[in-house]
């Protein structure tokens, strides 16, 4: 599919079926497309959560990189940012998680809140060339 269209296609879910739960699966990468939609959820009262794997990188574009260029990569490192804060910002609920036991707690938690959430949840860098391009 496309990359970064999980916000739009969750506010236009809530918006047709409102009682419904309506989640979005991102990377990091994704997130950086349209994590601002978060405003528009806040704005209009739309509980989706949200959910990060935060690997902290553009893992395709790294992928490559280890292929053709394994001496220097560029522009495929993120850090692992506080995406979460943001939401909070904006008047949503946000968390980070950095352990698997931790997840179901903190969904928990998010749809308790009511509110527009974003769990950030750290994962490690595990892709591999095989996974990406079957070699």
């Amino acid at each position: 599919g496309c990359l970064g269209v999980g916000a739009p296609f969750a506010i236009a879910a809530k918006a047709v079926e409102p009682d419904t739960r309506v989640g979005i699966v991102y990377g990091d990468g994704s997130f950086g497309f349209n994590g601002m939609e978060f405003d528009t959820l806040v704005r209009n009262d739309m509980a989706v959560i949200g959910v990060i794997g935060n690997d902290g990188a553009w893992n395709n574009i790294k992928a490559i990189h280890r292929m053709l260029y394994p001496e220097r990569m560029v522009g495929a490192d993120l850090g692992v940012r506080p995406y979460h804060k943001m939401v909070e910002g904006l008047g949503g609920y946000g968390e980070f998680v950095d352990t698997a036991d931790g997840i179901r707690p903190a969904l928990e938690r998010a749809e308790e809140s009511g509110l527009p959430a974003l769990i950030n949840v750290h994962i490690a860098d595990q892709l591999r060339m095989s996974s990406a391009y079957g070699f």
